[in-house]
Protein backbone atom coordinates (compact mmCIF):
# COMPACT_ATOMS: atom_id res chain seq x y z
CA UNK A 1 0.00 0.00 0.00
CA UNK A 2 2.51 2.40 0.69
CA UNK A 3 4.41 1.54 -2.52
CA UNK A 4 0.92 2.49 -4.55
CA UNK A 5 0.91 5.82 -2.24
CA UNK A 6 4.39 6.47 -3.62
CA UNK A 7 4.13 5.62 -6.97
CA UNK A 8 0.14 7.18 -7.18
CA UNK A 9 -0.04 4.22 -10.34
CA UNK A 10 -0.89 0.82 -10.26
CA UNK A 11 1.52 -0.10 -13.25
CA UNK A 12 4.53 1.35 -11.60
CA UNK A 13 3.76 0.06 -8.03
CA UNK A 14 3.19 -3.43 -9.61
CA UNK A 15 6.32 -3.17 -12.19
CA UNK A 16 8.09 -2.07 -8.23
CA UNK A 17 7.41 -4.81 -6.72
CA UNK A 18 7.52 -7.12 -9.32
CA UNK A 19 3.54 -8.65 -9.34
CA UNK A 20 1.25 -8.17 -11.97
CA UNK A 21 -1.04 -4.96 -12.05
CA UNK A 22 -4.38 -7.00 -11.42
CA UNK A 23 -2.57 -8.97 -8.30
CA UNK A 24 -1.67 -5.87 -7.13
CA UNK A 25 -5.11 -4.51 -7.61
CA UNK A 26 -7.00 -7.73 -5.84
CA UNK A 27 -4.61 -7.24 -3.06
CA UNK A 28 -5.82 -3.23 -2.16
CA UNK A 29 -9.60 -4.38 -2.62
CA UNK A 30 -8.82 -6.72 -0.19
CA UNK A 31 -7.53 -4.73 2.45
CA UNK A 32 -10.21 -2.04 2.10
CA UNK A 33 -12.59 -4.85 2.31
CA UNK A 34 -11.39 -6.42 5.29
CA UNK A 35 -10.87 -2.89 6.80
CA UNK A 36 -14.22 -1.62 5.66
CA UNK A 37 -12.42 2.06 4.70
CA UNK A 38 -11.33 3.21 1.13
CA UNK A 39 -7.54 3.67 0.86
CA UNK A 40 -7.33 5.30 -2.46
CA UNK A 41 -9.14 7.37 -4.71
CA UNK A 42 -8.75 5.58 -8.32
CA UNK A 43 -8.79 8.64 -11.08
CA UNK A 44 -7.91 8.39 -15.15
CA UNK A 45 -4.48 9.19 -14.73
CA UNK A 46 -3.38 7.33 -11.41
CA UNK A 47 -4.54 7.09 -7.94
CA UNK A 48 -4.39 8.60 -4.61
CA UNK A 49 -4.72 8.74 -0.60
CA UNK A 50 -7.79 9.27 1.45
CA UNK A 51 -8.06 10.94 4.03
CA UNK A 52 -8.25 7.78 5.64
CA UNK A 53 -5.51 6.28 3.93
CA UNK A 54 -3.19 9.10 4.70
CA UNK A 55 -3.98 8.40 8.49
CA UNK A 56 -4.04 4.73 8.82
CA UNK A 57 -0.87 3.74 6.14
CA UNK A 58 1.75 5.56 8.11
CA UNK A 59 0.55 3.67 11.37
CA UNK A 60 0.27 0.13 9.32
CA UNK A 61 3.62 0.45 8.42
CA UNK A 62 5.03 1.10 12.05
CA UNK A 63 3.14 -1.85 13.24
CA UNK A 64 4.51 -4.11 10.47
CA UNK A 65 8.05 -3.07 11.31
CA UNK A 66 7.53 -3.81 14.86
CA UNK A 67 6.14 -6.86 14.30
CA UNK A 68 8.95 -8.01 11.76
CA UNK A 69 11.30 -6.83 14.56
CA UNK A 70 9.76 -8.95 17.19
CA UNK A 71 9.58 -11.88 15.01
CA UNK A 72 13.07 -12.16 14.48
CA UNK A 73 13.69 -11.69 17.85
CA UNK A 74 11.82 -14.94 18.71
CA UNK A 75 12.97 -16.94 15.62
CA UNK A 76 16.64 -16.12 16.97
CA UNK A 77 16.12 -17.64 20.51
CA UNK A 78 14.71 -21.06 19.55
CA UNK A 79 16.94 -21.09 16.35
CA UNK A 80 14.60 -23.24 14.18
CA UNK A 81 12.74 -22.21 10.79
CA UNK A 82 9.50 -19.89 10.90
CA UNK A 83 7.78 -18.53 8.95
CA UNK A 84 5.12 -19.16 5.71
CA UNK A 85 5.93 -20.89 2.75
CA UNK A 86 3.74 -20.96 -0.60
CA UNK A 87 3.79 -23.00 -3.42
CA UNK A 88 2.38 -23.29 -6.48
CA UNK A 89 2.58 -26.98 -8.27
CA UNK A 90 0.88 -28.70 -11.10
CA UNK A 91 -1.56 -30.65 -10.47
CA UNK A 92 0.41 -33.52 -11.42
CA UNK A 93 3.41 -33.49 -9.36
CA UNK A 94 1.17 -32.26 -6.41
CA UNK A 95 -0.52 -35.75 -6.54
CA UNK A 96 2.08 -37.69 -5.35
CA UNK A 97 5.62 -36.27 -5.18
CA UNK A 98 4.81 -33.27 -3.19
CA UNK A 99 3.11 -34.92 0.11
CA UNK A 100 6.21 -37.38 0.38
CA UNK A 101 8.58 -33.94 0.29
CA UNK A 102 6.46 -32.19 2.67
CA UNK A 103 6.53 -35.18 4.67
CA UNK A 104 10.29 -34.66 5.23
CA UNK A 105 10.16 -31.04 5.17
CA UNK A 106 8.02 -31.03 8.10
CA UNK A 107 10.08 -33.64 10.47
CA UNK A 108 13.01 -30.60 10.07
CA UNK A 109 10.80 -27.63 9.86
CA UNK A 110 7.98 -28.26 12.19
CA UNK A 111 7.47 -24.55 12.63
CA UNK A 112 6.53 -24.20 9.31
CA UNK A 113 3.70 -23.02 7.78
CA UNK A 114 2.97 -24.59 4.06
CA UNK A 115 0.42 -23.26 1.65
CA UNK A 116 -0.07 -25.59 -2.13
CA UNK A 117 -1.97 -23.75 -4.49
CA UNK A 118 -2.29 -26.83 -6.98
CA UNK A 119 -3.50 -25.82 -10.42
CA UNK A 120 -2.33 -25.83 -14.47
CA UNK A 121 0.73 -24.16 -15.94
CA UNK A 122 -1.22 -20.92 -16.49
CA UNK A 123 -2.39 -20.59 -12.75
CA UNK A 124 1.17 -21.72 -11.58
CA UNK A 125 2.95 -18.92 -14.04
CA UNK A 126 0.64 -16.52 -12.83
CA UNK A 127 1.01 -16.83 -8.90
CA UNK A 128 4.79 -16.71 -9.79
CA UNK A 129 4.70 -13.79 -11.93
CA UNK A 130 2.39 -12.42 -9.09
CA UNK A 131 4.79 -12.70 -6.39
CA UNK A 132 2.10 -14.91 -4.54
CA UNK A 133 4.10 -17.73 -4.54
CA UNK A 134 7.15 -18.64 -3.07
CA UNK A 135 7.92 -20.29 -6.48
CA UNK A 136 6.25 -22.68 -8.48
CA UNK A 137 7.15 -26.15 -10.00
CA UNK A 138 5.51 -26.26 -13.51
CA UNK A 139 5.62 -26.22 -16.78
CA UNK A 140 9.30 -24.61 -17.67
CA UNK A 141 8.15 -23.13 -21.21
CA UNK A 142 6.22 -19.59 -22.35
CA UNK A 143 7.98 -17.99 -19.28
CA UNK A 144 8.57 -14.30 -20.39
CA UNK A 145 11.44 -12.34 -19.18
CA UNK A 146 10.37 -12.05 -15.85
CA UNK A 147 10.07 -15.50 -14.59
CA UNK A 148 12.75 -17.77 -14.82
CA UNK A 149 13.50 -21.73 -14.26
CA UNK A 150 16.24 -24.17 -12.86
CA UNK A 151 16.18 -28.04 -12.42
CA UNK A 152 14.72 -28.46 -15.63
CA UNK A 153 13.51 -32.28 -16.53
CA UNK A 154 12.60 -33.56 -19.77
CA UNK A 155 9.63 -35.61 -18.30
CA UNK A 156 8.50 -38.66 -20.60
CA UNK A 157 5.00 -39.40 -20.36
CA UNK A 158 3.55 -42.89 -20.05
CA UNK A 159 0.69 -44.71 -21.74
CA UNK A 160 -1.57 -45.92 -18.51
CA UNK A 161 -3.83 -49.29 -18.58
CA UNK A 162 -5.89 -51.79 -16.92
CA UNK A 163 -3.78 -54.50 -16.01
CA UNK A 164 -5.90 -56.95 -17.94
CA UNK A 165 -5.68 -54.41 -21.32
CA UNK A 166 -4.69 -56.35 -24.57
CA UNK A 167 -1.19 -54.08 -24.54
CA UNK A 168 -0.74 -54.95 -21.07
CA UNK A 169 2.35 -56.72 -22.35
CA UNK A 170 3.67 -54.82 -25.02
CA UNK A 171 7.46 -53.28 -23.57
CA UNK A 172 6.01 -50.08 -25.32
CA UNK A 173 3.38 -48.71 -26.76
CA UNK A 174 2.68 -46.43 -30.34
CA UNK A 175 0.11 -43.68 -30.98
CA UNK A 176 -1.58 -46.01 -33.55
CA UNK A 177 -2.06 -48.87 -31.42
CA UNK A 178 -4.19 -47.06 -28.94
CA UNK A 179 -5.97 -44.52 -31.53
CA UNK A 180 -8.79 -46.15 -31.23
CA UNK A 181 -8.99 -46.30 -27.63
CA UNK A 182 -11.37 -44.48 -25.02
CA UNK A 183 -9.27 -41.76 -23.29
CA UNK A 184 -9.44 -40.22 -19.39
CA UNK A 185 -7.88 -37.02 -20.47
CA UNK A 186 -7.12 -33.70 -18.39
CA UNK A 187 -9.70 -30.81 -19.66
CA UNK A 188 -8.60 -29.02 -23.07
CA UNK A 189 -6.47 -26.01 -21.20
CA UNK A 190 -4.19 -28.44 -19.49
CA UNK A 191 -0.81 -27.89 -20.56
CA UNK A 192 -0.46 -31.54 -20.85
CA UNK A 193 -3.36 -32.32 -22.94
CA UNK A 194 -1.98 -29.22 -25.71
CA UNK A 195 1.23 -31.13 -25.45
CA UNK A 196 -0.49 -34.71 -26.31
CA UNK A 197 -2.79 -33.38 -28.98
CA UNK A 198 -0.35 -31.46 -30.45
CA UNK A 199 1.88 -34.96 -30.76
CA UNK A 200 -1.24 -36.94 -32.29
CA UNK A 201 -1.99 -33.88 -34.78
CA UNK A 202 1.61 -33.84 -35.68
CA UNK A 203 1.06 -37.68 -36.46
CA UNK A 204 -2.38 -36.70 -38.52
CA UNK A 205 -3.98 -39.14 -35.33
CA UNK A 206 -7.57 -37.68 -33.40
CA UNK A 207 -7.53 -39.10 -29.33
CA UNK A 208 -10.86 -40.23 -28.67
CA UNK A 209 -10.68 -37.96 -25.35
CA UNK A 210 -14.12 -39.78 -23.83
CA UNK A 211 -13.66 -39.16 -20.62
CA UNK A 212 -12.95 -35.38 -19.23
CA UNK A 213 -11.11 -35.36 -15.58
CA UNK A 214 -9.18 -32.72 -13.72
CA UNK A 215 -7.66 -35.27 -10.59
CA UNK A 216 -5.02 -37.67 -11.05
CA UNK A 217 -6.41 -39.48 -8.37
CA UNK A 218 -9.06 -40.17 -10.03
CA UNK A 219 -8.27 -40.66 -13.35
CA UNK A 220 -6.00 -43.97 -12.43
CA UNK A 221 -8.85 -45.02 -10.86
CA UNK A 222 -11.07 -44.66 -14.05
CA UNK A 223 -8.33 -46.83 -15.80
CA UNK A 224 -8.54 -49.52 -13.53
CA UNK A 225 -11.85 -49.66 -13.36
CA UNK A 226 -11.42 -50.20 -17.59
CA UNK A 227 -13.41 -46.75 -18.53
CA UNK A 228 -10.00 -46.29 -20.91
CA UNK A 229 -7.04 -45.52 -20.79
CA UNK A 230 -4.58 -41.98 -20.43
CA UNK A 231 -1.54 -40.85 -21.09
CA UNK A 232 0.48 -39.38 -18.38
CA UNK A 233 4.04 -37.58 -16.77
CA UNK A 234 6.19 -40.40 -15.63
CA UNK A 235 6.30 -38.36 -11.79
CA UNK A 236 2.45 -38.57 -11.66
CA UNK A 237 2.62 -42.19 -11.92
CA UNK A 238 1.82 -44.29 -8.02
CA UNK A 239 3.60 -46.93 -7.09
CA UNK A 240 2.42 -49.94 -9.15
CA UNK A 241 0.94 -51.91 -6.08
CA UNK A 242 -1.67 -48.98 -5.64
CA UNK A 243 -3.92 -49.53 -8.50
CA UNK A 244 -4.39 -52.18 -10.93
CA UNK A 245 -3.00 -50.54 -13.74
CA UNK A 246 0.15 -51.37 -15.69
CA UNK A 247 2.22 -47.94 -17.54
CA UNK A 248 4.32 -48.19 -20.69
CA UNK A 249 6.36 -45.83 -22.64
CA UNK A 250 4.84 -44.15 -25.36
CA UNK A 251 7.20 -44.39 -28.23
CA UNK A 252 8.38 -41.93 -30.26
CA UNK A 253 7.84 -40.40 -26.90
CA UNK A 254 6.32 -36.96 -25.78
CA UNK A 255 8.17 -35.09 -23.25
CA UNK A 256 7.41 -32.31 -21.23
CA UNK A 257 9.73 -29.68 -20.24
CA UNK A 258 8.99 -29.40 -16.57
CA UNK A 259 11.37 -26.98 -13.73
CA UNK A 260 11.34 -24.78 -10.55
CA UNK A 261 10.37 -21.32 -11.65
CA UNK A 262 10.97 -18.12 -9.79
CA UNK A 263 10.52 -14.42 -10.46
CA UNK A 264 13.90 -13.36 -11.88
CA UNK A 265 14.60 -11.02 -9.57
CA UNK A 266 13.07 -12.41 -6.36
CA UNK A 267 16.14 -14.94 -4.83
CA UNK A 268 15.13 -18.49 -3.44
CA UNK A 269 14.26 -17.73 0.45
CA UNK A 270 15.90 -20.07 2.79
CA UNK A 271 12.70 -21.82 3.43
CA UNK A 272 12.53 -22.72 -0.41
CA UNK A 273 16.21 -23.49 -0.55
CA UNK A 274 15.57 -26.42 2.13
CA UNK A 275 12.18 -27.63 0.70
CA UNK A 276 13.92 -27.50 -2.47
CA UNK A 277 16.77 -29.71 -1.30
CA UNK A 278 14.10 -32.55 -0.47
CA UNK A 279 12.18 -32.31 -3.72
CA UNK A 280 14.51 -32.17 -6.30
CA UNK A 281 16.27 -35.62 -5.32
CA UNK A 282 12.83 -37.08 -5.49
CA UNK A 283 11.60 -35.63 -8.75
CA UNK A 284 14.74 -36.64 -10.44
CA UNK A 285 14.09 -40.50 -8.87
CA UNK A 286 10.86 -40.09 -10.39
CA UNK A 287 12.03 -39.77 -13.99
CA UNK A 288 13.38 -43.85 -13.83
CA UNK A 289 9.70 -45.01 -12.84
CA UNK A 290 9.59 -49.19 -13.78
CA UNK A 291 6.07 -50.69 -14.46
CA UNK A 292 5.14 -54.18 -13.00
CA UNK A 293 2.56 -56.27 -13.83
Amino acid sequence: MAVLARFGSFIAAASYLRISQPGLSRIIQQAEALLGLKLFERRTRGVSLTEAGREFIPAAERLLEELSQQSRRARALDGEMHGQLIISCLMSISHRLLPEALVAFRKQHPKMYVQIKEGLASAVHEDVRSGIADFGIGNATGLGESIVADSITQEPCYVVLPRRHRLHRSAFISLGDIAEEPMISMPPDSGLRRTIDVYANERDTVLNHSIIINQFGSLFDFVARGLGISIVPVTALPPSSEYPIVARPLRPGIKRRTGVLRLAERPLTRASEAFLDIFRPKFLAAMHYRSRG
